[in-house]
């Protein structure tokens, strides 16, 4: 379109979106993000960590690298009304390498109280994890992780950031301070109080 016909073009390419930080039960109760951690819950039982280590045993430092829905919708709304003219291509991802990873969500989960044994050998959480999840209620079996547990037959690579270059939608997040009123304004980090919010809008959904 702007290549042939001159229209002014933004392209936004986002990874996984994650739930609204506000607004209760607004959240895809079907995503693998949203599957993965009502089984955490439901089954109790988790692996040391969801990543390839060292070998060393402590567990890998890694990324995950959703944004809320309410940031990436305020994003895309206002950098795309904001180019009126050109070609615009923003990775609306989350590129910090802050450490914050699907194994700190289930140290998070752990601190609001929710019991999670964890378990050392990850061939042995996967298969006790399995049976767990097929014996769960009609209801829970089916939004769970089950059907999407090919995904978790081995520890994934622990990521440091985003895969793709994020400086430009970054600077753009900054110049037109995208999620705050002044200077602070930034790409969002996940922080605890969303997965908390994720188990709360899980009850809203009468799943838990």
């Amino acid at each position: 379109a702007y290549d042939l016909c001159g229209l002014p073009v933004s392209v936004f390419r986002s990874d996984m979106i994650l739930t609204h930080r506000q607004y209760s039960g607004q959240l895809n109760v079907t995503d693998a993000f949203t599957r993965m951690l009502l089984s955490l819950v439901l089954t109790g039982i988790a692996p040391r960590s969801f990543y390839q280590g060292d070998g060393d045993g402590s567990r890998p430092r890694a990324h995950y690298e959703g944004l809320p829905v309410d940031f990436v919708t305020e994003a895309i709304t206002t950098l795309g009304l904001a180019n009126s003219e050109g070609f615009r291509s923003y990775d609306v991802m989350n590129p910090h390498d802050d450490g914050i990873s699907v194994d700190t969500f289930v140290d998070w989960l752990v601190e609001d109280g929710h019991t999670i044994d964890i378990i050392d050998d990850y061939d042995e959480w996967l298969s006790r994890f399995e049976t767990a999840l097929r014996g769960l209620p009609d209801d829970q079996r089916r939004s769970s992780v089950l059907p999407l547990l090919d995904a978790y037959r081995a520890p994934g690579h622990p990521r440091r950031g985003a895969d793709t270059p994020t400086d430009q939608f970054r600077k753009a997040v900054q110049n037109y301070k995208i999620g705050s009123d002044d200077d602070s304004a930034d790409i969002p980090h996940i922080d605890h109080a969303l997965i908390t919010k994720y188990i709360s809008d899980l009850r809203a959904h009468g799943l838990l």
